[in-house]
């Protein structure tokens, strides 16, 4: 979502001078990827005409022209450097794989058949799959705390999806759609773990741009069909806006946004941002889509994001790794 990895320095982690202006900008990633469950619900109506499987890719397939220019242009213009060394190439092919290809198709359709409570908080569970799966690795140990933490996490999950099948607002193939995003969330986990080998030599941004560039030549011809058959002329301004929110401020913006927040403030503090994302989806939705979440749902969600502060809190190794790698949106 270069040389070793950069990592907050004690300063950024214990608070020192910080411009106004970096709280202001962390202010809008939440406001971002919030706004990302609207945009594919509003993008579905033009793009699932094609079938609701080749609707997903013909999206991503437009998506994916703009945001590997645009990740490309960025890396150039803040790093000064593209490369990447031929012995990684194998492991980014691989990665690139799960993690874009699979990944984006996983939360695009998880976002098309879920409400967007659901869907904003099933993606912010990303730190307790991680911790379970470097629990499962050997490379981190599981504590008590986080344990409970995870568990109580897992609660609040329960509590929002069965709260959402009483909502008068639950969409078409809703069971499909709860799994796949649950299946999102766990390769968006898997995004923060795997992505450590190579953060020992790249910075997160030259990671992120590389898997979606590579990601891209397989996303982009899939989807075309589909999205050729997408009548772009007659698209509405709101879909147009939807489509360039999706690629270009969800994308790159709030990643970029998110990544300088690390740097200046730590992680522990930016990684807080990520709680308010499934508040504003949920927002949103009400606003926008009519979509009301049940009383379950809000204490599922309460609940839910009291288990993930607690594991992450619990556990500064994953934290510091989903914070710089990783935004809750599926960026």
């Amino acid at each position: 979502m270069s040389a070793p990895s950069p990592t907050p320095t004690d300063q950024a982690e214990h608070g020192h001078h910080v411009s106004p202006w970096t709280w202001v900008l962390l202010a809008t990633v939440p406001l971002t990827w919030g706004f990302n469950f609207i945009s594919l619900k509003i993008l579905k109506e033009d793009f699932g005409v094609a079938g609701p499987l080749a609707g997903v890719y013909g999206m991503l397939s437009a998506r994916y022209v703009l945001i590997v220019v645009a990740l490309l242009v960025t890396l150039w213009v803040l790093e000064r450097d593209l490369t990447i060394r031929r012995e990684h190439w194998r492991y980014f092919l691989g990665f690139s794989f799960f993690t874009v290809i699979v990944y984006q198709g996983c939360f695009a359709a998880g976002v098309f058949y879920t409400l967007a409570a659901e869907g904003a908080l099933l993606i912010s569970t990303a730190p307790l799959w991680a911790a379970l799966i470097n629990h499962a690795l050997g490379w981190e140990r599981l504590t008590l705390r986080q344990a409970g933490a995870t568990a109580l996490g897992f609660v609040g999950i329960a509590a929002v999806v069965f709260g959402g099948l009483s909502s008068k607002s639950v969409p078409e193939n809703h069971g499909f759609g709860i799994a796949i995003m649950f299946l999102a969330g766990i390769l968006w986990a898997s995004y923060a773990v795997f992505s450590k080998p190579l953060l020992r030599h790249y910075s997160p941004l030259k990671v992120t741009t590389w898997i979606h560039t590579i990601g891209a030549v397989v996303l982009i011809p899939v989807g075309a069909p589909a999205a050729l058959q997408v009548d772009w002329a007659a698209m509405s301004l709101v879909t147009w806006l939807c489509l360039i929110h999706f690629s270009l401020l969800a994308g790159v913006y709030a990643f970029v946004v998110w990544y300088r927040g690390v740097q200046t403030i730590g992680s522990s503090r930016t990684v807080l941002f990520q709680y308010c994302v499934p508040l504003v989806a949920t927002t949103l939705a009400y606003l926008l889509l009519h979509e009301v979440p049940t009383l379950l749902q809000v204490i599922g969600i309460a609940v839910t994001l009291t288990g993930v502060n607690l594991a992450v809190r619990s556990g500064r190794p994953p934290a510091v790794e989903l914070a710089q790698v990783t935004g809750p949106s599926g960026e």
